[in-house]
């Protein structure tokens, strides 16, 4: 008789396949892998109601709908605006004092979706900055940029 497979063991198998595939699997290539490896392992996710509902239920991993069927990926960490901060700082930093508003967002939605939809929510670049201290959106005859808050002075 077959060893008795859990979600747990789901959980695993597709947080081996992601790694191996390079961050990412296409939700048909998962559940075809799934079954390949064990029939009780695809019955597991179609229980749940499909991959997309088994990610879901379980913290690790993700369903990302893209344009196409969509993708399992390894649960991204949660970001806070904290976050988006401290990553803008260090860029402009790293840029030599200011950063254009578009290579800032760029540069947030490479390093992580989850930081640049922070920014998003916050109804853009400008507003982020305008609702948070230490960093400050300045306009200028082109798209703006972005800086560190120049100390305010007391009279």
């Amino acid at each position: 008789q077959a060893p008795k497979m859990s979600a747990q063991d789901v959980k695993d198998f597709l947080l081996t396949l992601i790694d191996k595939e390079g961050g990412k699997v296409n939700g048909g290539q998962a559940i075809a892998a799934l079954g390949k490896a064990s029939p009780a392992l695809k019955s597991i996710v179609d229980a749940a109601g499909g991959l997309k509902k088994f990610c879901a239920a379980h913290p690790a991993v993700e369903f990302i709908t893209d344009s196409g069927c969509g993708y399992v990926q390894r649960q991204a960490p949660k970001m806070s605006a904290q976050d988006v901060k401290d990553f803008l700082l260090t860029l402009i930093d790293k840029e030599g004092g200011k950063v254009n508003g578009g290579q800032a967002i760029a540069a947030l939605g490479k390093a992580s979706p989850a930081l640049k939809s922070i920014v998003d929510a916050a109804g853009g670049l400008k507003k982020f900055c305008a609702a948070h201290p230490a960093v400050e959106f300045i306009t200028d005859s082109g798209c703006g940029y972005v800086q560190r808050q120049a100390p305010k002075m007391s009279a």
